[in-house]
C-alpha cells in the first residue's frame, strides 16, 4: 500500500523541480532573487537522484522481484 502512495509523490516532486527549472528557463523570476526556493528545489533533486541511484541498484541485483512488479504495476494503467 505504501508503494502506492509514494510513486505518485515523487512524480509530483519530480514535476515541482521541472516547472521551477522551466519557469526560470523562461526569466520570470531570478533563481538568486529566491535563494530559499533555490535551495529547496536543489534539495528535491538531490532526493529525487539518490532515489533514483537506489531503485536502478535494487533492481540490478535481480533479486527483487516485488520491487520490479511494483514498478510494473505503477507503469501499467489497464481498463481505460
Amino acid at each position: 500500500m505504501l508503494s502506492k502512495t509514494l510513486g505518485p509523490i515523487w512524480v509530483v516532486l519530480l514535476g515541482v523541480v521541472v516547472l521551477f527549472g522551466f519557469f526560470a528557463a523562461l526569466g520570470l523570476f531570478a533563481p538568486a532573487e529566491v535563494l530559499w526556493l533555490t535551495v529547496a528545489v536543489a534539495a528535491l533533486a538531490l532526493l529525487i537522484a539518490v532515489r533514483s541511484l537506489l531503485m536502478r541498484r535494487q533492481l540490478a541485483q535481480h533479486g527483487n522481484q516485488d520491487l520490479f512488479r511494483s514498478l510494473n504495476v505503477l507503469r501499467e494503467r489497464r481498463g481505460f
